[in-house]
């Protein structure tokens, strides 16, 4: 459930800072830092915005990593529960 928590914000982050991202691109013509103390300013907090949006890329991805793993586990485990009942019922028998 945590992951699904993940994965909506970092969905959210990314559809609502994507036009403000292309927007800012286009409009910029280039990735320097500016003169213009407030282009510069802006400049800096797009790259802040960036790296908090692949950040959040990338705990979306580790979350997803650690589901697998946990349902890795679960369903190892559910084996080897019935494993064990199947022995148990069988060591009854005898």
């Amino acid at each position: 459930m945590k992951s699904f928590t993940y994965k909506s914000i970092a969905s959210g982050a990314m559809v609502a800072l994507f036009p403000f991202m292309v927007g800012c691109s286009v409009f910029s013509g280039n990735s320097s830092v500016s003169n213009d103390p407030v282009v510069a300013a802006q400049q800096r907090e797009i790259q802040e915005l960036k790296r908090q949006v692949e950040e959040a890329e990338r705990y979306t991805d580790e979350a997803e990593e650690r589901e697998k793993a946990a349902k890795d586990r679960l369903k190892a485990a559910e084996h080897e529960l019935k494993a064990l009942e199947s022995r148990a019922e069988r060591q009854s028998n005898y």
